[in-house]
């Protein structure tokens, strides 16, 4: 009897480790309703690069541009871009480099020039809350459409309405994505 006993638990055991299900494997990509409505139908068009945008300035005007997803803001929909003309680690095969998913072999100036904060607001104009934006992770290649503004701090800030993902960059199978 305790055979079998242990064996299903072994079975049970390995089932859930094998599992699709999302929430077995890296950070939670689902996201939620509100995450899902920022999601755009269709690829929005051209779209400027990250520094581009920054140069030309705050405007109302409704603008595409396009960058990796360098960091999303837990319980927000809220996230930072970095321009393609920046390699991540992992895309210039740092070796030994524990955190491929980030910028780190670039200066401190060169992360300035390239980012973006990307904040996808609500009628009250507070950063949506929301558990994530679905099939949204770290250096995933994306458009986003909105305008870019200052916020009270004189701080640029690219107000959002959508999201687009063009790519997903094919890493190592055994990386442990950040939480």
């Amino acid at each position: 009897m305790t055979k079998y006993l242990l064996l299903s638990l072994g079975l049970f055991a390995l089932a859930a480790a094998c599992s699709s299900d999302p929430e077995s494997s890296g950070p939670d990509t689902r996201g939620d309703a509100a995450g899902a409505a920022l999601v755009l139908e269709a690829d929005p068009g051209k779209a400027e690069s990250v520094a581009d945008t920054k140069r030309t300035g705050p405007s109302e005007d409704v603008r595409v541009v396009e960058g990796r997803v360098y960091d999303i803001t837990k319980g927000f929909a809220v996230l930072k871009l970095m321009g393609i003309e920046l390699h991540y680690c992992g895309e210039v095969r740092a070796k030994g480099c524990k955190t491929p998913w980030d910028y780190c072999c670039d200066p401190p100036q060169a992360h300035r020039e390239h980012s973006l904060l990307v904040e996808f607001r609500g009628a009250d104009g507070t950063p949506v809350e929301t558990a994530g934006i679905p099939d949204l992770r770290l250096l995933d290649l994306v458009k986003v459409r909105g305008s870019l503004r200052k916020d009270q701090y004189d701080n640029l800030v690219f107000v959002a309405d959508g999201v687009w993902k063009v790519a997903r960059p094919l890493l190592p199978e055994d990386l442990n994505w950040p939480e």
